[in-house]
């Protein structure tokens, strides 16, 4: 018996070094021999769903930590652990269920601190702020000063609209890490949001000052043009949030990720500008970004200049500069021009400054892996063909908007899917062709059939209102705006009533 013990001892030591070496595989497989050995030990079944978690497969961590409180029901520490297991797979209502008797029950100082940061996330998830606050303050009280936590208290408080205490967590922030960008990246949201430009201004001087460049930084700086723009409707701060967008991307190692949204942004920006050739040239070296960054891709649309090249005699710049020298010391040569310089108190004349060699090496230009593959996330693609439709648009190329409008509809979001199925029926009416009509009608039963599956889908009613619009059934568009609540009918009618008098 003593052997057994021994042996499952070893085994469960083994468990946890091999997890610990991120041999999971290994961990899981040694936990299983200890739990064949000894099927009464928790810590056999604690250890196999550790590894478990580690594999990322959940559902059998959470039968390995449940059997651990079948085995001691009176531990706080095994109901954290299911707890925790649970809300990993998104179990909520069952993983504050144990928690809360992990609580009852009492559980280390670790998994106490821990039980409330995940408390407080959960809470976060189910839009209790004021929960998720109070949770995080008890971590907080327990492990002390946290990163983590004042990051996701700050992001409460910006939820809430509390300013002054998301300002005040921010700085706590920069307290504890003041050369890195978080805290201030807080702090200028948090100032955006209450609509105080200059101060948010005033906090990337301080960021630029303190933090090294980053392309967080530098796309808060993109944001606070636009938001700028936003009050006074200069197109130059589009302008200024391009430049930031070059500086960044060469000032910066970037990742491919950031290159791929360094270039969307630049399209979008360019788009606003009207400019929809270069918001097609930021579009595609988007969708190529390794090639184009490493060649040199320009965002900015710049103008060339011919620059004129002067032909020179340099025997006339010789004579001239003689003359000046004439002019300047007298018909007299070098030698009796250095030694009319006055010397120093010491009778030197090492009036020369002293040139060190360059003998620092050159910093490689930086180049995006060959072999690393793009990535785009859903978001990325959506916004990619919404911008080739409008540049094309623009362009007025309503076969190439026709192409991006289709591939649009297959997107996953549904406000994306309808401006694909909306934006087909409009450029086939402004290509003036035959079947605009039809597919116009066929549009609207499409938005039509949406709204009887959820008649709270006021895209698709804004989406059919807009294409009576379009066909001059004013009648029908301002039946359907009754179903508005008045803030939202009101400019729709005036839309109508601006339709109809230039259709009449």
């Amino acid at each position: 018996m003593t052997d057994n013990k021994e042996n499952v001892l070893q085994l469960l030591a083994d468990s946890r070094l091999a997890l610990m070496n991120q041999q999971d595989t290994v961990a899981l497989k040694l936990a299983t021999q200890a739990k064949r050995l000894e099927p009464d030990n928790p810590e056999t079944y604690k250890c196999a769903a550790n590894a478990c978690m580690s594999l990322g497969n959940y559902k059998e961590a959470i039968h390995n930590y449940s059997q651990a409180i079948r085995i001691d029901p009176k531990n706080g520490n095994r109901y954290f652990d299911l707890g925790f297991a649970l809300a990993t797979s998104e179990k909520i209502a069952d993983a504050m269920r144990n928690f809360a008797k992990a609580e009852e029950l009492g559980c280390s100082p670790e998994n106490l601190a821990q039980l409330y940061n995940v408390l407080g996330i959960c809470c976060f998830d189910i839009a209790r702020y004021d929960d998720a606050l109070i949770n995080l303050n008890k971590a907080e009280q327990i492990v002390g000063v946290d990163m983590d936590i004042l990051q996701r208290k700050a992001i409460l408080y910006g939820i809430k609209g509390d300013i002054r205490n998301g300002i005040l967590t921010a700085n706590q922030l920069k307290l504890i890490a003041p050369t890195e960008y978080m805290g201030y990246k807080i702090a200028f949201k948090l100032l955006v949001q209450d609509k105080r430009l200059e101060a948010a201004e005033k906090e990337l001087e301080r960021a630029m000052k303190y933090t090294s460049p980053s392309m967080d930084l530098y796309n808060d700086s993109m944001t606070l043009e636009l938001e700028k723009y936003n009050i006074d409707k200069e197109s130059s701060h589009f302008e200024a949030a391009l430049t930031i967008i070059e500086k960044a991307l060469k000032s910066v190692k970037p990742t491919i990720t950031n290159v791929i949204e360094g270039y969307i942004n630049a399209a979008e920006i360019n788009l606003q500008l009207e400019k929809p050739d270069q918001t097609i040239h930021c579009l595609n070296a988007a969708q190529n970004p390794i090639g184009a960054y490493n060649s040199g891709f320009e965002i900015l649309d710049k103008e060339f200049v011919p620059v004129e090249l002067t032909e020179y005699d340099v025997e006339e710049m010789m004579v001239a500069d003689k003359e000046k020298i004439i002019e300047q010391y007298g018909d007299y040569g070098l030698e009796e021009m250095v030694q009319s310089v006055e010397p120093d108190e010491d009778g030197n004349r090492n009036y020369f400054t002293e040139i060190e060699d360059d003998t620092e090496e050159k910093e490689e230009v930086h180049k995006l892996s060959e072999t690393e593959k793009a990535e785009y996330s859903k978001e990325n693609i959506d916004q990619i063909n919404r911008l080739y439709i409008g540049a094309y648009t623009l362009k007025k190329d309503y076969e190439k908007v026709i192409e991006y409008a289709k591939v649009l509809q297959a997107s996953e979001n549904i406000h994306n899917s309808y401006i694909g199925k909306y934006t087909e029926a409009n450029a086939l009416m402004e290509m003036c062709s035959p079947d605009a009509t039809k597919k116009y009608e066929e549009t609207i039963r499409f938005f039509r059939n949406a709204m009887i599956k959820d008649p709270s889908d006021l895209a698709a009613l804004n989406f059919r209102i807009q294409c009576y619009i379009d066909i001059k059934e004013y009648n029908e568009a301002e039946q359907l705006c009754n179903l508005l609540a008045k803030e939202m009918k009101e400019p729709i009618l005036k839309k109508i009533e601006e339709a109809r008098s230039k259709g009449e």
